[in-house]
């Protein structure tokens, strides 16, 4: 009986021992396990049990294509009922190979005193890298319910689809052949009477563009056309394909006996309208209906006032008339010869209705009054001023040149004096000479006379002593 009791009590305990190693285990979660050299993974370990954990030992390794990386994974608690436990390292691989991450450890919880073994690993792929895409195609190309001409083929980059004349939008819908490659200029877009073009744009990995076009052509039954400048435009005749400027209220006008959507300024009475060039470029343009003239709506804004172009011929002193660019639009303006920032134009005030000259700063945007009367006056004054200090300069100059002649003869004159100064000490000095060497010569005769008669007496007083 004893014996039946102790068989039990170990099959018992057998059970719970395999019980206990089946609710422990460890796993490795590596957040990209295909990567290329240089590129950083995550790797995240975890050892869990179905049960309170006591205690963790165990380390997480990962080896291989130039890693070489290791973290403790150590872990004792009695709080908490814990049941699992996680750590992360990053590795980094140098070079292409596989990385291996393994966990070894063990692991004692609450169903056991024993220590239980637990182990996982996976590998992480590197891979040389791949070489990016140059695929700019598309795949396909549609504006929907409408057919395109040509049919398309992605080596085909204009097409074109006829609308009729009620049609106000369509939808450009296209797919790319590479996933890699970016696309944009689809979606719904807004047409009007006459061209519309659209520009669809596939960029590839590298960077490289193709531009498909599709030209929608809105029917128009009775265009009206203008010939301005030696272009041909079309007036629009739809006012949700024009926004409304500044400073002006939303009105029609009649041409051809069509009612034309326009644009009035009270105070300027000035009324635009729209003219869509051969491109499908949309412009507004000031309305003469007397005359039915058509001029370019071009105008300059400050934070204060808007002003808009008039034609003048007029020439002024300082500034050139030329074609500058400001806001990629162009404008004929007067440009300061000295300094280019400042324009000069002849224009309307919209908010007065005013004409007159103004000024405008490139550099601030700023527009001021230029008041010409006063500054040709003052250009005026200037240049006369300019011309009496020439005068006077002139004058100065000659002066100065006749006191120059004066100090060059004085200098003239004092030298010459000066020579003849020095002439005459020098004759002075040599005439001294003269007369010191005359007296050394008739001392040293005197002295050879006296030498004589001396030899002459001594001579005379020995024949004395003879005799």
């Amino acid at each position: 009986m004893g014996k039946i009791k102790y068989l039990i009590f170990s099959l018992g305990f057998f059970i719970l021992l395999t019980t206990t190693v089946d609710a422990a285990s460890a796993s490795i979660s590596i957040s990209n396990d295909n990567i290329t050299p240089g590129t950083s993974v995550k790797v995240t370990s975890t050892i869990s049990s179905s049960n309170s954990i006591f205690f963790i030992e165990g380390t997480l390794k990962c080896s291989g294509a130039g890693v070489n990386n290791q973290i403790d994974l150590n872990f004792e608690t009695m709080e908490n009922n814990k049941k699992s436990d996680s750590k992360s390292l990053t590795v980094k691989p140098t070079s292409v190979g596989t990385i291996k991450c393994t966990i070894n450890g063990k692991i004692m919880d609450s169903s056991s005193s024993n220590w239980v073994n637990v182990s996982s690993s996976k590998n992480i792929n590197v891979v040389k890298p791949r070489e990016k895409s140059t695929n700019n195609n598309l795949k396909s190309l549609s504006v929907e319910g409408y057919e395109l001409s040509p049919s398309f083929d992605k080596n085909v980059l204009e097409y074109t689809v006829n609308l009729e004349s009620n049609v106000e939008k369509i939808t450009i819908n296209a797919s790319k052949e590479d996933g890699y490659a970016s696309l944009n200029g689809t979606g719904e877009k807004e047409v009007q009477e006459g061209d519309n073009n659209f520009e669809i744009t596939v960029t590839s990995e590298t960077g490289a563009s193709k531009v498909y076009k599709i030209n929608a052509i809105v029917k128009d039954s009775n265009p009206i056309k203008q010939t301005i400048d030696g272009k041909e435009y079309t007036v629009i005749k739809r006012a949700s394909t024009l926004e409304k400027p500044e400073n002006f209220e939303e009105t029609t006008v009649t041409i051809e006996n069509i009612e034309i959507p326009a644009f009035y300024n009270e105070k300027a009475n000035i009324t635009l309208i729209g003219l869509k060039d051969e491109e499908g470029n949309n412009y507004l343009f000031r309305y003469n209906s007397k005359d039915n003239t058509y001029i370019k709506y071009q105008f300059l804004t400050s934070i204060s006032q808007t002003i808009v172009f008039e034609d003048s011929q007029e020439k002024i002193s300082n500034y050139e008339k030329k074609e500058v660019t400001i806001d990629n639009q162009k404008y004929t303006v007067y440009q300061n010869s000295k300094d280019k920032d400042y324009l000069l134009i002849y224009g309307m005030n919209l908010e007065t209705g005013n004409k007159n000259w103004y000024l405008y700063n490139m550099k601030e945007k700023s527009i001021q009054t230029y008041m010409k009367d006063i500054m040709d006056d003052m250009n005026q004054s200037f240049d006369n001023k300019v011309k009496e200090y020439k005068v006077v300069l002139l004058g100065m100059a000659g002066l100065s040149l006749f006191l120059l002649c004066i100090i060059i003869i004085e200098i003239i004159s004092k030298n010459k004096m000066k020579k003849k100064y020095l002439q005459k000490i020098q004759d002075m000095k040599e005439s001294k000479k003269e007369i010191k060497e005359d007296s050394k010569e008739e001392k040293t005769e005197q002295e050879k006379k006296k030498k004589k008669e001396k030899k002459k007496n001594k001579k005379q007083k020995i024949d004395e002593d003879l005799w």
